[in-house]
């Protein structure tokens, strides 16, 4: 492994750049390939403890160095992986990073190369404990399975759809990319009551060398959940914004989820069925989904009935599956406009620029320049992501020198997932000196060869979740919990929603 950690794609001229090196390095130098000229030398930072990984540090900060070509950066007798200076060294990964969804259709033909197939779960679903059958094909496999999940999906199509709106340049595709998902949301959605359905899977994970089209178990709609429900409302009201032919339609969906969710206030949080064994996505509390929800209705109709909902609501923040109070906070802070009641937009900016400055105290610790603290968990690099998707929606909400320095720091975190971490590991397949190889992803594994593009969970610290990673793993620092093995479901798994705010970073920054 190398002690160097740096971005292995690259850096633009004008961003920052910024190495993390050994401790007992109190210099470094930058050198061209081409000719093995040393172009630039500096002082290394003071050494910084890094609590996640237990190790003492110094950071390489070449900023002000802006020459385009490639490099390696040398400290202590000590080298890191190649990377270049370019206009745009991230291009690529932006478009395969949104690719990505693309490999995780189902329901229709796939054909991408060694990755095609034929269509898959076109069968009716079982509706659990019944004999009724529902037609529900289509949407994105949610993860390293060929399970669909309402919750998630949600949180992904929010993703892409706030990237398509935020986004400097926006990726034309993503409006028919993101309505193949809400075409399949929408069929989850129980006509007689207006209730969401949890998920469709089987009933319990199949082979992890199994092709989709090859996976004929059984397939069965979990029950209706709040958060299902309440999810499902929000994304639809959302998305009436993107699709105006379709806002009745939309609409009349959303409203009759709200419906539902309004008439069962104690409903519980999902849990599986004692033979249900797929992922659960389980929830106690979706008052942040139902928070979320209101918020988007009351901007896609201006109906007194949820403002005054959100008028005496409590504040919710997040960005991640189970906590969606921000996706919220955002869009009543941005399209509410002269409807806004002006104390809940003070209280929202408040809540949202208060998530934000815990973000940056953390991030200015840390050498690495994320803010995860110690808190690895399962899903790591999706908290990397949503942080730094936090501070560049909290962008207009600051002076500008703030801004830019939420900017800098989205940035950073963007670097981490490209190799500027403790292990010197890319965490997106395809991409780095270092980028993942194997996945824990049903249809990389069966084909044998990985699909690029794919943002993996990382590091774990919960390593008794995963024989695997705990056989690599135990006793070691949060930050250095994680291994490259297909068996290593709770640190080497891909999701949608681990893509999707990093493809929202990629955008917003305008890569």
């Amino acid at each position: 492994m190398k002690k160097i950690h740096i971005n292995q794609l690259g850096y633009r001229p004008h961003g920052p750049k910024k190495a993390v090196i050994p401790h007992w390095g109190a210099s470094f130098c930058i050198m061209r390939v081409s000719d093995n000229v040393v172009v630039y030398s500096g002082a290394a930072s003071e050494p910084i403890y890094d609590a996640a990984s237990d190790e003492t540090v110094r950071i390489a900060n070449f900023t002000d160095f802006a020459e385009k070509g490639e490099y390696t950066l040398l400290a202590s007798d000590e080298a890191s992986h190649p990377f270049i200076i370019d206009s745009n060294p991230y291009s690529n990964l932006r478009a395969a990073l949104l690719d990505m969804f693309n490999f995780q259709k189902c329901g229709v033909d796939v054909e991408l190369g060694v990755w095609s197939h034929p269509a898959c779960h076109t069968q009716l679903a079982t509706v659990y404990g019944t004999n009724e059958k529902k037609e529900v094909s289509g949407g994105w496999h949610d993860a390293g399975d060929y399970g669909r999940y309402v919750v998630p999906a949600a949180k992904a199509v929010a993703d892409l759809l706030l990237a398509y709106e935020l986004s400097p340049n926006p990726d034309p595709e993503i409006l028919e990319m993101a309505w193949f998902q809400l075409e399949w949301i929408l069929k989850m959605q129980d006509a007689a009551t207006g209730g969401v359905y949890h998920k469709v899977t089987c009933r319990q994970f199949n082979a992890l060398d199994e092709m989709p089209h090859d996976e004929h178990s059984e397939l069965v709609l979990s029950p209706i959940s709040p958060t299902a429900t309440a999810d499902f409302a929000a994304i639809m009201a959302l998305a009436t914004r993107f699709y105006p032919d379709k806002k009745a339609l939309l609409l009349k969906a959303a409203k009759g989820a709200w419906d539902w969710y309004i008439a069962n206030p104690d409903a519980p949080g999902f849990k599986n069925p004692p033979d249900i064994k797929t992922g659960e996505y389980g929830d106690e509390d979706s008052k942040d989904e139902g928070f979320w929800a209101a918020c988007e209705l009351f901007v896609a109709t201006g109906e007194e009935e949820y403002h005054d909902i959100l008028k005496s609501s409590d504040m919710y923040y997040g960005l991640g599956h189970a906590n969606m109070g921000t996706y919220g906070l955002i869009a009543y802070l941005y399209h509410a406009k002269d409807r806004a009641d002006a104390p809940l937009m003070a209280r929202m900016k408040d809540a949202l620029l208060a998530q934000c400055n815990t973000i940056m105290t953390q991030h200015n610790k840390e050498p690495y320049g994320i803010s995860l603290g110690t808190d690895y968990r399962w899903g790591s690099n999706m908290a990397v992501g949503n942080n730094a998707m936090a501070l560049l929606l909290g962008r207009p909400f600051v002076k500008e020198e703030d801004a830019e320095a939420y900017t800098e720091a989205a940035i950073e975190h963007f670097h981490y997932l490209l190799g500027r971490n403790p292990l010197s590991q890319s965490y997106i397949t395809g991409f780095g000196s270092t980028g993942p190889k194997h996945p824990h992803h049903r249809l990389s594994a069966a084909v044998g060869s990985t699909v690029p593009g794919m943002v993996v969970g990382g590091p774990n610290k919960n390593t008794h979740q995963d024989p695997a990673l705990s056989a690599h793993c135990t006793g070691r620092p949060p930050s250095l919990c994680y291994i490259d093995h297909v068996d290593s479901y709770a640190s080497n798994e891909i999701t949608i929603y681990w893509n999707s705010p990093a493809y929202f970073v990629a955008a917003a920054l305008g890569f």
